[in-house]
């Protein structure tokens, strides 16, 4: 009995068992209950943080409130509104295109342009205020139909030159005359000192010459601008064009050197005296300017503009064959002009001088 009794107890546990275990091994699955929703996720605090998904029943209240959104009681959602569209920029307003206060363009190249004014009435021995020129402009510029335009009194160097022309006493217009041309020094016209200069050139009684100044408001001298000079003083006065001088100190001596070389065939002889050696040599201008008779001048202790250059333009011209006087004021400063231009020798070597002889 006590045998039969632990065979029936055995065989009883074999078949609880067997609900338990399958031999395919693919329905071992134990069942581990309902689905986990997303509460019991937050309180368990194991759930995944990286979505950024606030729409829908997913989204906890206070996430929704955490992150700018709208809890929906009713529905238990979080609604989320739209970023709002940035708004465009508005297009910036065009700049207006500044002008220079003249509006009568020059011509293209070296040709002259006429001037647009009338002379005024000419008086011998007297000089005479010219600024018909100012009303050229020599920058050609771009309008824009769209943009406004705004005249620009800063803006006056793009404009021909004014400038004072002295008709000798005794003028008479059915002779011919000899036309010296100043180029001042400096950036601007310092106007009573370039007034004395010239109204101290020597002339001499038998052979008396015109005498023009023009006013410059750029860094360097334009050939074209003083072209224009030139051919408007033509236009009003009888000038031998075999006979046309040019001088110049300091800024205008290397402005002597500038407007010669862009102008080779129209000037008898030059006078540059101490040029000025900035913003660049005028060196490379010597092959240009060879065939012209110069006169120079230069202080050896000349602080502003460099002796050395002069001396250098001086030899390198002598080696082209130029005809070239070279005066070196030993400890010479910065000036020394009117000794020159008052001296009888020098000036009248200057008129001594036609064009192509």
């Amino acid at each position: 009995m006590r045998k039969a009794a632990i065979a029936i107890l055995f065989i009883l546990v074999c078949n609880s068992l067997a609900g338990c275990i399958d031999e395919g091994g693919d329905d071992a699955i134990l069942d581990i209950g309902p689905e986990i929703t997303q509460e019991d996720c937050d309180l368990r605090g194991d759930c995944d943080t990286n979505n950024d998904d606030l729409g829908g029943p997913e989204a906890t209240q206070e996430q929704c409130e955490e992150r700018g959104g709208t809890w929906v009681e009713q529905t238990r959602e979080c609604e989320v509104e739209p970023e709002p569209e940035p708004e465009p920029e508005p297009e910036p307003e065009p700049e207006p295109t500044y002008i220079p206060p003249c509006n009568t363009t020059a011509s293209e190249g070296l040709n002259p342009t006429e001037s647009p004014s009338d002379w005024p009435e000419i008086q011998n021995g007297m000089w005479l205020a010219i600024d018909g020129l100012t009303d050229i402009t020599y920058d050609s510029l771009e309008y824009d139909n769209e943009t406004e335009t705004v005249v620009d009194q800063r803006l006056d160097w793009m404009c021909g030159y004014t400038y004072s022309v002295k008709v000798p006493g005794g003028y008479n217009s059915s002779n011919s005359y000899p036309v010296f041309m100043y180029l001042h020094g400096q950036v601007y016209d310092s106007v009573f000192f370039n007034n004395m200069l010239t109204n101290n050139f020597h002339m001499p009684d038998d052979d008396k010459y015109i005498i023009v100044r023009p006013s410059k408001l750029e860094l360097d001298w334009d050939p074209k601008k003083a072209l224009d000079v030139l051919e408007d003083i033509k236009s009003n006065l009888n000038v031998d064009d075999d006979r046309v001088y040019l001088t110049g100190l300091s800024m205008g001596g290397r402005g002597t050197f500038i407007v010669a070389a862009a102008l080779p065939d129209y000037f008898a002889a030059i006078m540059p005296l101490s040029p000025h050696h900035q913003p660049y040599s005028y060196l490379p201008l010597a092959e240009d300017v060879a065939h012209l008779p110069i006169w120079m001048m230069h202080g050896t202790a000349d602080n502003t503009s460099s002796y050395e250059m002069a001396s250098q333009m001086a030899e390198n011209l002598t080696d082209l064959g130029a005809n070239v006087q070279f005066q070196s004021v030993i400890d010479g400063g910065h000036g020394g002009w009117f000794s020159v231009y008052i001296d009888q020798t020098a000036m009248e070597w200057m008129l001594s001088h036609v064009r192509g002889q």
